[in-house]
């Protein structure tokens, strides 16, 4: 499916990619309102660990306004966030970076991680986050409990800034 940037100069466009865009200005300077959604795979895991990694970075100094994790494809049983941090770790690294949707946020809805033995759970944060140069969004399983099953999780950044999410 092709990429969707709406423009003020141009209109409705069909560009190469996926997503959808509000733009000002002309369609080359992308700066504006922009949908990034990736689905994402991934084996077991224990618990509190990095599961995932996007395979897209942010625009440095955007900011996210919303962003949700819904499970598309259902484990036996697992709990997991959603993460952003300045550097890209590794599928298995200890957990770091910054909580965007989990259970301790107090911003999330529901209050909880994202429960991936439940087909078509979903979690949204409703607060916005400045992103600054914390580019890189990963999903990582609970503190108290394992990811087992091969789950498939959408994962949707709805966010404001200059640019599209870059391939990493």
């Amino acid at each position: 499916m092709p990429k969707v940037v709406y423009s003020n100069t141009k209109g409705l466009v069909q560009e190469i990619g996926s997503g959808f865009s509000f733009v000002t200005g002309t369609v080359a300077d992308k700066v504006g309102l922009h949908l990034y959604q990736e689905e994402v795979s991934f084996e077991g895991s224990d618990q509190d660990l990095v599961v995932a990694t996007l395979s897209k970075k942010l625009p440095q100094n955007s900011i996210i306004v919303k962003a949700c994790i819904t499970t598309s494809t259902a484990a036996t049983s697992g709990k997991i966030e959603l993460r952003i941090d300045s550097s890209l770790p590794e599928v298995g690294d200890d957990v770091a970076g910054t909580l965007i949707i989990g259970e301790e946020t107090d911003t999330s809805v529901p209050d909880d991680d994202l429960d991936v033995s439940i087909l078509g759970h979903t979690v949204v944060d409703l607060t916005g986050r400045n992103v600054a140069d914390k580019v890189y969004l990963f999903l990582t399983s609970n503190v108290d409990v394992d990811v087992i099953g091969s789950p498939k999780v959408v994962v949707s950044v709805l966010y404001m800034g200059k640019g599209e999410p870059e391939l990493i």
